[in-house]
């Protein structure tokens, strides 16, 4: 018993130093992980992941705009291509984003009609006097687009011919640029007068120039914007009553000399039609009551800017005053900036087309790496102590298992000791003790298989550490080819590109097609193979566990003889119909064995340890009690003996 149970002690011992052996590994792992320098890693996955997108928006802007343009309009195929070319191209002229010049070309297209897009020349041209528009607005070119579209809406200029249309935006551009350039109201003020009087002048066949002069001159008397546009629509509109004035009226001014005939003749200029009204406009009240209370202001300012409208009328007509203003502006170092990146752009806009598309996916697994790698510390940690958890869980169902068979047994014997402790006599304890004793040791010489479990037991511990290693592993290099794959697409598309436009030599572009190709292949072979070899472990980790629990079992019992054997005396033979010959070998050895002392050992060794725990005694006197003490000891040895001498036998 004492055996047996400095043997479990042992076994015991070695799991807790395995144990201490494991958290100390695990630990000098863990530490060393964390001395490796995670920032610089991180710093240069962020560089990566920054350098795609990088790469990448401009591609992805402009392809987005391209598919809402072809949903818009549907067009598609070759005249869509040449739409992009057009946007692609005016970036480069002008500066800025090819994206910018495609949402341009949308919100004409939404603002004029989409049917100018089936004439992809004409669109270009409009684009064009847009980025020109741009530049006398600080680059806004949405802003551009809306001051050229609301001008055409205006005075209705016609869409059935659309080439005819983009020269008439031209002109337009240019009257609105040098009214600009020539009075106070700038393009946003102008474009807001325009929207209140621009489809009245047209009905009044009051020309465009005439009506951005007459916009200056009411800007410069207070009337800015769309307020101006209102005091010019009103004013138009008394203008073209003619006969339907008042009769009050009508009499003041043929008695002040006015035609009243002139002032609606569409034939003439506005100048023309407003110069009768000067005999006028020292008599307020009737100039009040001409216009009105709230245009009288607005009337008498464009009666006396008659000799101002007609200059500036003629200064804005027919001159390439915005195509000269934005020549000049283009000039300065930050539009020559903005052109340098539009050709960057574009060449990256090349390398996106160029690949199909496949940089936006790069981009996104660059970003994906970014956040993977930003979580690595956390894997680590959450790695640590699965590893630990795990390698614990594993050890404790080990020696559950190998222990279960043997428990119920231990139990037993002890649920017998334990009844036979409370009767308490001398003897029935010591019985019980030789009983405990014999079911110990019926138990041990009856299962084998504990030194199988352990190496199990070691063997898989080995593979469950080299499972986590592996894994460790598989993470970062996931992390790190799927970046290089990543960069691989890029360097194939940049390849492709080369061979299509036939750029460099051919046969070394297909090499390295071929050789980028095949390094793709192999990472991507790399991270399965990775995660296979930490599944391999696993598994073979759990089967070694497995096998440790099973190596625990009971001994086969040896064959049995039916019936009683016959009875032997040693040196005779075993009866007498046996072979003499036989028998008289046989009886040669025993007699030998006698005489140097058998050739079998048997030794049988009983230690007793607290034999009689409690020992009471009931006696009369000191004496009595030493006898009875005597005896009961002397039959409790008696019996102990007996019992192993027959066990011996």
């Amino acid at each position: 018993m004492d055996k047996l149970d400095a043997t479990m002690h042992k076994v015991e011992k070695s799991a807790v130093v395995m144990d201490k052996s494991f958290m100390k590994a695990f630990a000098n792992i863990n530490k060393g992980i964390q001395t490796i320098k995670l920032s610089s890693i991180l710093d240069q996955v962020d560089r990566v992941a920054n350098g795609l997108n990088t790469l990448n928006k401009p591609g992805m802007d402009l392809s987005t705009s391209m598919y809402d343009l072809s949903a818009m309009t549907g067009v598609a195929g070759d005249k869509l291509k040449e739409i992009e070319g057009y946007a692609r191209k005016s970036a480069v002229t002008f500066g800025g984003s090819a994206a910018d010049g495609a949402e341009s070309f949308k919100l004409i297209l939404g603002q004029l009609t989409p049917e100018i897009a089936k004439v992809p020349s004409a669109l270009d041209a409009m684009g064009k006097s847009v980025a020109v528009t741009s530049k006398l607005m600080g680059g806004d070119q949405v802003a551009a687009t809306e001051v050229l579209t609301t001008a055409m809406n205006q005075y209705q200029v016609s869409l059935a011919d659309p080439i005819q249309a983009s020269k008439e935006m031209a002109s337009m551009m240019n009257v609105m640029a040098a009214a600009a350039g020539e009075g106070s109201a700038e393009l946003p003020n102008i474009k807001g007068a325009l929207e209140q009087c621009g489809m009245a002048a047209k009905g009044a066949n009051v020309n465009f120039a005439q009506t951005n002069a007459a916009i200056q001159v009411l800007d410069k008397a207070g009337k800015k914007g769309s307020e101006g546009g209102v005091a010019l629509r009103n004013t138009l509109a008394k203008l073209s009553e003619g006969r339907f004035l008042p009769k009050d009226v009508q009499k003041e001014l043929r008695s002040a000399g006015v035609d009243i005939g002139k002032l609606g003749d569409k034939s003439l200029s506005l100048t023309d039609r407003l110069r009768p009204l000067r005999r006028i406009m020292n008599d307020s009240a009737l100039v009040t009551k001409l216009f009105g209370t709230e245009n009288n202001n607005a009337a008498i300012a464009l009666i006396a800017g008659i000799e101002e409208q007609d200059r500036l009328t003629k200064a804005i007509t027919g001159t390439n005053t915005a195509y000269e203003q934005a020549a000049i502006i283009m000039e300065s170092p930050a539009e020559k900036n903005k052109r340098l990146q539009a050709q960057i752009d574009d060449f990256k806009i090349s390398m996106f087309n160029a690949t199909d598309g496949l940089m936006g996916y790069a981009s996104v697994l660059g970003d994906t790496a970014r956040d993977v790698s930003n979580l690595i510390p956390a894997f680590t940690l959450a790695g640590d102590a699965i590893s630990f958890l795990t390698s614990r869980q594993k050890l404790h169902e080990f020696w559950t298992n190998v222990v279960s068979k043997s428990t119920k047994i231990w139990a037993g014997a002890q649920a017998i000791f334990n009844a036979v402790m409370a009767m308490n006599p001398i003897i029935l304890i010591t019985l019980a003790i030789i009983a405990l004793i014999a079911v110990i040791a019926w138990v041990v010489s009856s299962t084998e298989g504990w030194g199988e479990a352990w190496k199990h037991t070691v063997n898989g511990a080995k593979l469950l550490f080299l499972a986590w290693v592996e894994g460790l592993k598989f993470q970062w290099n996931t992390v790190v080819n799927a970046i290089m794959i990543g960069i691989n697409y890029i360097k194939e598309g940049w390849y492709k590109f080369k061979e299509t436009m036939g750029l460099g030599d051919s046969s070394e572009n297909l090499k390295m097609i071929s050789q980028i190709h095949a390094d793709t292949e192999a990472r991507k072979k790399a991270i399965v193979d990775g995660a296979k070899k930490v599944a391999d472990l696993a598994i073979k980790s759990k089967d070694e566990f497995a096998l440790a629990g099973q190596s625990v079992h009971w001994k086969k019992a040896a064959e049995k003889t039916d019936g009683i054997a016959d009875p032997t005396t040693p040196g005779t033979a075993k009866s007498a119909g046996a072979n003499p010959a036989a028998a008289s070998d046989k009886k040669a050895k025993t007699n030998e064995a006698i005489a140097t002392g058998g050739t079998k050992h048997n030794y049988i060794t009983i230690n007793l340890k607290d034999l009689i725990g409690v020992l009471n005694i009931y006696a009369k006197d000191f004496k009595e009690g030493t006898d009875q003490m005597s005896n009961m000891t002397q039959d409790a040895l008696l019996r102990l003996l007996a019992m192993s001498t027959t066990a011996g036998s």
